[in-house]
Parts: C-alpha cells; structure tokens; sequence
C-alpha cells in the first residue's frame, strides 16, 4: 500500500469563520491516565488463563502488532509513537510482601495491570483540512481484558478494537466511521492479530471519508433545531423498547448530551456562529468532543454512533430523510 497524499487531493473545504487555535489535550480523558510504552513494558503484569498459566496478548504486544502494521503499510522508516491511555487499574503484592501494611510496601513489592488500555498512533504526513482543522490520519486500537474469558485455556479468542480515521489535532477529537473500525476483532496470536490490522489498513478508503465529512460543512442547523436534537436526545433514553427499536440509535448519555448544549455557546472552536447558527462540522465535532468523557470500552462504538448519527441529519436536512424522528 502506497503512502498517501491526501493533503494534495482535490477536495473542497469552506474556510473558517474565524482563525482557530490549536489546542493540547489527551484523545480520550473520562478515569484515564496516560502511561508511556516503556513503563507498560517494563513495570506492567501480564494477566494469565487461569486454567494452564499462560499469558493473555499484553496491551505491549497489541500496540507494537499495530505500529508494525503501520510501519509496513504506510512505507515508515520507523516504527511510529503511540499514545497510550489506561484505566482500572489491577493492583497486587509480591508473595514476600503479603503481611505488610499497604503504606509500608516498597515499589519492587507493588504489581499492577490495567484492564483498560486505549492508544492512538498518527501516521507523519498523512493529512487534510477541513474548515481550518487539520486533520491526520491515525491509526490505535482499545483493549479491555473484562471482556476476554481468562477463566479458560490459552488459545481462546481474544477481543480487540481496532480503527483508523482521522483525528482533529485542534482538539484531537477522533473521526471515525463504520467502514475504519473493527469492533471486535478476535485473534488467538500475535500474528492473526497483525494480519487483520493490516487488512483493515488496506481497506479503508481515506479519500472517501475525508469527502463525506468535508460535506458537514455545507449543512447548518438553526438554534431551535439544535434545541430540539438536544431536547429529543434526552428524551431518546427514556423511551419504550417498542419505539426505540424504531429511531437511530444515540449512545451518548445524558451528561454527554449537556455538555454538547454546554459547547454549543462556550466551546473556543465549534461553537455556533454569531447568527446562531452552527455548521454539522462543529456539531459533529461537538459530539466528539463529549466522546472523549467514556469509558475506555464505549470509546469507539461511540465515536462510529457520533458520525452515524450526524450523517443520519445530513440526510434529514437534504430531505433525504425527512421523517427524522429528532427534527420532527
């Protein structure tokens, strides 16, 4: 697979209302805490299968199984950083150590694992703009050992969560779509694991997506429809089974959804625009940015609802879909 150029591709962008800043922040915030790959490495357990001892595929093995899939699809002289961010924490002691008190044990005496551990690696030069945002591609993966059976034996199938898409590096928001995540990828080694990043690289059509969301730009949405998305989407938990099963799926929850009519007035970057107005862009990046508040393991399933969900009101204002339930 050849190197990319997407930032010399022919697609059309709408300039910026006002000039944007580029701001610093982790892709994923909610209970995480960011680790460096060394440190995973070196001071990091390994969870095992209870019944024959033998390690699970580690959060190390899983980024370097992506960065080399990376490194061999993109043509990358080296092997490309990743940032890693971890939550819930499994702590335990050292045999030695089992009688003393917690503040008295020394660090060689302390183990721990994550059992959440999410990363993202930005491949250099892989690039486009869209309303002023840079966007870059960027490729990571999600792992969560809750939802691996390590009451069995080794060679059981382990779960992972794979993408590739873009992030925004104005507010490193996650872009993502359907066609550049596998949800639940099931690999038994190292190397099936490989296989299938690399086969997920291949088949993602950058150009493709980069055009479908350069077309948000194009779509606004008044202040009261806005209001009614907002209104609807809390509305949207509470409804009957029967009816739900009925209307797009929302997985947001309720606090996302404040914080997105939070943003609406007060986000320094995709806030509405002085006559009230707010392009699906910005809305778009809105639900994104309410993203980064989930839990490790609701990450990327949330992230493929945001750009669902926001194309599902592209189509509604297009008439394409008029009898969207959350503007009707």
């Amino acid at each position: 697979m050849e190197l990319l150029r997407i930032d010399r591709l022919p697609i059309h962008h709408r300039a910026p209302e006002t000039p944007v800043l580029e701001m610093s922040s982790a892709f994923i915030e909610a209970n995480t805490e960011t680790v460096e790959f060394r440190e995973m490495r070196d001071q990091h357990v390994i969870p095992v299968y209870l019944k024959d001892n033998e390690p699970a595929i580690s959060h190390c093995e899983f980024v370097e199984a992506v960065s080399l899939a990376a490194q061999e699809s993109f043509g990358l002289a080296h092997l490309p950083d990743a940032s890693i961010r971890v939550s819930h924490p499994v702590k335990g002691r050292v045999y030695e150590a089992r009688h003393k008190k917690a503040q008295e044990l020394l660090n060689h005496e302390k183990t721990i694992y994550f059992e959440r551990m999410a990363f993202m690696i930005t491949i250099p030069g892989v690039r486009d703009e869209i309303s002023g945002n840079m966007l870059e591609l960027t490729i990571g993966g999600v792992k969560a050992f809750h939802l691996d059976n390590l009451n069995s034996c080794k060679g059981s199938p382990e779960h992972f969560k794979v993408f590739i898409g873009f992030k925004n590096r104005v507010c490193t928001n996650l872009c993502v779509s359907t066609d550049g995540v596998k949800l639940d990828l099931k690999a038994r080694s190292v190397e099936d694991l490989f296989q299938q990043v690399c086969e997920l690289i291949s088949g993602f059509d950058a150009v493709r997506f980069l055009r479908n969301l350069s077309l948000f730009t194009a779509y606004e949405l008044e202040e009261r429809q806005f209001a009614q998305i907002i209104g609807r989407s809390r509305m949207y938990q509470f409804l009957p089974k029967p009816l739900r099963s009925e209307i797009p799926e929302l997985l947001i929850n309720d606090t996302q959804v404040s914080r997105i009519a939070e943003h609406f007035y007060h986000d320094p970057n995709f806030s509405r625009s002085q006559s009230g107005t707010i392009d699906l862009w910005r809305f778009f990046n809105l639900l994104t940015g309410a993203n980064k508040q989930s839990y490790i393991d609701k990450y990327l399933e949330r992230g493929v609802n945001g750009y669902d969900f926001t194309e599902q009101i592209r189509l509604a204002l297009d008439s394409t879909h008029p009898d969207f339930w959350y503007l009707s």
